[in-house]
């Protein structure tokens, strides 16, 4: 593998590091949910990181392959 696409590698697993970080913070904050409304905004924004998450390791196996 090229100098150049094993950066590229490390960069994704870094951004992907990064984003399972961001969706722990966020399924922690909702574990003190007291409102429907507020399980509801904690649940979008999981949603949307889980999103992320998945997208980030298409790419990199993508990458990889």
């Amino acid at each position: 593998m090229a100098d150049a696409d094993l950066n590229a590698v490390r960069r994704a697993f870094a951004d992907l590091t990064g984003l399972f970080e961001d969706a722990v913070l966020v399924a922690s904050a909702g574990q003190g949910v007291n409102h429907l409304d507020d399980g509801r905004r904690q649940f979008k924004l999981l949603t949307k990181a889980t999103y992320r998450i998945r997208k980030r390791l298409s790419s990199l196996e993508g990458r990889l392959q």
